[in-house]
């Protein structure tokens, strides 16, 4: 389940970077202008780098939270049900 998880955290982050921030116009860089090294196209790849990172993360370890959550909300429903069936 961990590459799928991986998979399904990538292509969310892909998807909302590319229909958020990265519609931005500070984001539209060249790192080449006229066959020259731009410094300043260099830093907005970092930081275009680190924003995808930061979403990818936080998308994975959602996943992993929302799995944990279910499978807890099953059990506490199944320990309720059970606890009923020992009253009666």
């Amino acid at each position: 389940m961990t590459f799928g998880k991986a998979v399904a955290a990538f292509i969310s982050a892909w998807l909302i970077s590319q229909f958020t921030y990265l519609q931005l116009e500070f984001f539209q860089y060249n790192l080449f202008s006229d066959g020259q090294f731009v410094w300043a196209a260099l830093f907005k790849f970092v930081l275009d780098v680190l924003l995808f990172v930061i979403l990818y993360v936080g998308m994975y370890y959602s996943i992993s939270f929302i799995q944990s959550w279910r499978m807890r909300a099953r059990y506490e429903a199944g320990q309720k049900e059970r606890a009923k069936e020992k009253k009666s």
